[in-house]
């Protein structure tokens, strides 16, 4: 099974608001490229995944396979955040790092 090695990962876990109820809507993965063993993203591409259905921990690494039947590889000593699903569209759109996400959260804010 060929792989996609991630640095700079998060974890997402994504909310949204239904008659101001707080609803999880899943984890999706973040991160930089740094190789692609699918020969789908370049280097240093920021990404986005589908939904992560499984997470496992081989040595000092985290293997995650998401809803798509992709497989990739973070550090174990990820990030995680909680984001809307407002947020996790931004991203995708604009392949907006979680870190350039959040600031653009507390930017709004003020």
């Amino acid at each position: 099974m060929d792989k996609t090695y991630l640095k700079s990962a998060y974890i997402l876990s994504v909310y949204d608001y239904k008659e101001f109820e707080k609803l999880f809507l899943g984890e999706f993965l973040s991160g930089v490229v740094i190789d692609d063993e699918t020969f789908r993203f370049r280097p240093f591409e920021q990404i986005v995944t589908s939904k992560v259905i499984s997470k496992s921990a081989v040595e000092d690494k985290l293997e995650i396979t998401t809803h798509s039947g992709s497989y990739y590889v973070i550090d174990a000593d990820h990030k995680l955040i909680d984001i809307s699903f407002v947020e996790l569209v931004v991203m995708r759109a604009g392949a907006y790092s979680a870190d350039r996400v959040l600031e653009m959260r507390e930017q709004l804010k003020s």
